[in-house]
């Protein structure tokens, strides 16, 4: 049997990181957290091969989360990516769509979209 896929899952949300950590791994992915932007980014660098997918909060504070996306695809080319956000203006999410391929959905996430946008990006980059 396969080893499940490793997801690392950025959230300034304490809660919410946490219970999306919990669901995703209930549905068998392996989930590391990260609460900022430079942790993620560690993350990756120091453990490559350790992420199939990164979801990523686009409102981090200090830093966009659409910079860590592109930073994370920067040290890692192969990692899938997922946004993730709440209250973003209509224009904002249909710039963010109109410029990027990334997926991205609506907070609070539920676990079962985020599981399934994982299962197709991880499944496309075998």
């Amino acid at each position: 049997m396969s080893e499940a896929p490793g997801v690392l899952l950025i959230d300034p949300d304490p809660v919410e990181r946490d219970r999306l950590r919990r669901e995703l791994e209930e549905r068998g992915w392996r989930v590391c957290v990260a609460e900022d932007a430079a942790a993620a980014v560690r993350l990756c660098e120091e453990r490559p091969a350790e992420f199939r997918a990164a979801v990523v909060d686009l409102q981090l504070p200090g830093l966009q989360g659409a910079r860590v996306l592109a930073g994370l695809g920067a040290v890692a080319p192969a990692l899938a990516r997922v946004a993730m956000s709440a209250g973003l203006a209509p224009y904002s999410v249909a710039a963010f769509r109109r410029l990027t391929r990334t997926p991205l959905l609506a907070k609070p996430v539920h676990a079962a979209d985020l599981d399934s946008v994982l299962g197709e990006l991880v499944a496309a980059t075998v």
